[in-house]
């Protein structure tokens, strides 16, 4: 329960030793909270859950202490277990019976911690993620502390981890580097992650929370899904057959019914010649007859109802408006020469020269830190550089950052689509909101919106603008897995020129006509 509303409920699941299940599910839907309650951390409402072995929990946000990432990495047991092995060496000198002991105890238990091989694993993970062990932790950025917490973790001895979003802030390196780590431990692994290459690459069962309930599916993330799929489209046939029946059945109903009523208004009229008690008894026969007939058919309608499955869900993460088409603009769309951008005396991007024509869908890629953000900025002019960058004549931009700073600017729903597509009508406005499911219409105000809900404004903005470029620095960040497929949706049928900064290996692979690494202070084709 969060305050009153129910999370989750009767959810069953076990987990076998080694086992690498995948964990997925809509942001807010649930997954910390379900790996809080398996980790002992929270407690059920409901239920029991049992637990054998060391478990181990990456949360989506914790600190690093002081001293060095070294240090940060430590874990706790092996810290004091070295701090003992020190002070019980110390004493050897005492010569005395007990010391050896108290020594002999001491270097047990730090064996035990993983004293001895502690440093080189230390610096194979370290390295796997790109993290300087002498650096300063208190002094990270956000992306570097959330790897030294992975790392800490890596680095505990556990016979099941549960790992939030491991793979956030990582590159494809680490990534990789993450996924090699995971397939050679002997450990199990619940991963909740959006990363459908990562799922896909270590886990063999994956569990979605969907609405509350958790369904377990063979396979990792794109078989589980293919799987899915084939159920969905079952039980939209089968719903489909009970809509048909259950209509067929109502009209019967009200056929017999009304045959009822008519046969139950004896009209003496009608009787002819007959007599009339005979008559009106007849009458009122059928109309029992019928009567029953027709309770008949409620007490089958309720069978039905009572055999019927849900009803298929439907998302709402795409926008279908009866707009016009956007102008294609020049074929030629952006041509860059010689730009160099300089950062504290330190050349981060050198005479880069690069070509892109209309339909173009490119993805940047590389190291963190290699530049894709700044190459961005500098090609929208948000940033100081030399050189030439020429976009074609008349051409729309549409920018995206990395964290919604798109946003930042707007104070309502309606402001925001309007600032992506200024031609829209009130009533398309209301149209978009209730399309993707947005509360109060165009005038409810952007920061009083859920962290899902923004997530389905900006899809909108995306579906409703008529700009010939997008150009997205990281748009999956903040995104579950359905958020990211409608994405990927939009992306594949956009008619104009895509450029696109993303560490998401899928979306890149599936969306992307060319690639450009970035890195080195150059951009390279791919």
């Amino acid at each position: 329960m969060f305050g009153d509303r129910t999370i989750f409920e009767a959810v069953d699941l076990e987990i076998g030793a080694g086992e690498r299940l995948a964990l997925v599910g809509e942001n807010g839907g649930g997954k910390t909270s379900l790996l809080r309650v398996m980790a002992g951390v929270d407690p059920p409402d409901a239920g029991t859950v049992w637990r054998t072995g060391r478990v181990a929990l990456l949360a989506q946000h914790a600190g690093t202490g002081t001293g060095t990432v070294l240090d940060a990495v430590t874990p706790e047991n092996l810290r004091a277990a070295h701090q003992a092995f020190n002070l019980a060496s110390a004493r050897l000198t005492e010569g005395t019976d007990e010391a050896l002991s108290t020594f002999a105890d001491a270097e047990e238990t730090y064996r035990l911690a993983g004293g001895y091989d502690f440093g080189a694993r230390a610096a194979s993970v370290l390295h796997g993620l790109d993290l300087d062990p002498q650096a300063v932790a208190a002094r990270l950025s956000g992306g570097q502390t959330r790897r030294v917490m992975l790392s800490r973790l890596l680095l505990s001895p556990a016979d099941l981890y549960l790992l939030d979003e491991p793979t956030n802030h990582l590159d494809a390196g680490g990534a990789a580097w993450l996924e090699g780590w995971i397939r050679a431990s002997d450990a199990a692994f619940v991963l909740a992650s959006h990363d459908r290459a990562f799922l896909d690459a270590v886990t063999t069962r994956t569990a979605e929370l969907e609405r509350g309930r958790l369904t377990v599916y063979p396979g990792g993330y794109t078989a589980a899904m293919e799987v899915k799929a084939g159920l969905r489209e079952a039980q939209e046939r089968d719903h489909a057959a009970y809509r048909r029946k259950r209509e067929a059945l109502m009209q019967e109903q009200g056929r017999l019914r009304s045959a009822g009523e008519s046969a139950g208004k004896f009209n003496h009229r009608r009787a002819g010649n007959q007599a009339l008690l005979p008559a009106k008894n007849k009458a009122e026969n059928v109309s029992n007859t019928l009567a029953g007939r027709a309770r008949a058919l409620d007490r089958q309608l309720e069978r039905l109802d009572a055999q019927a499955g849900d009803k298929p869900f439907q998302d709402r993460r795409t926008v279908r408006l009866d707009l016009p088409d956007a102008p294609p603009g020049p074929a030629e769309v952006l041509t860059v020469r010689d730009l160099t951008v300089t950062r504290d005396g330190h050349e981060v991007l050198s005479g880069v020269r690069l070509d892109v024509r209309r339909g173009d869908r490119i993805a940047l890629t590389g190291p963190n830190g290699g530049g894709k953000s700044t190459l961005l900025a500098a090609l929208l002019g948000t940033l100081p550089h030399t050189g030439e960058v020429r976009w074609g004549q008349g051409l729309g931009v549409y920018a995206a950052g990395q964290h919604g700073e798109e946003l930042a600017d707007v104070a309502t729903v309606g402001e925001a689509l309007l600032d992506a597509n200024p031609v829209l009508t009130p009533h398309q406005l209301h149209e978009v909101a209730a399309q993707v499911g947005l509360p109060g219409g165009p005038d409810f105000p952007v920061p009083g919106l859920s962290g899902g809900q923004r997530t389905r404004l900006s899809l909108a903005r995306l579906s409703v603008t008529r700009a010939q470029v997008l150009v997205l620095d990281e748009p999956t960040n903040h995104l579950d897995i359905r958020a990211i497929e409608a994405l990927e949706g939009l992306l594949l049928t956009f008619p104009g020129t895509v450029l696109l900064a993303s560490h998401d290996r899928t979306l890149v692979g599936r969306v992307a006509t060319r690639v450009w690494e970035v890195g080195g202070g150059g951009v390279r084709e791919g």
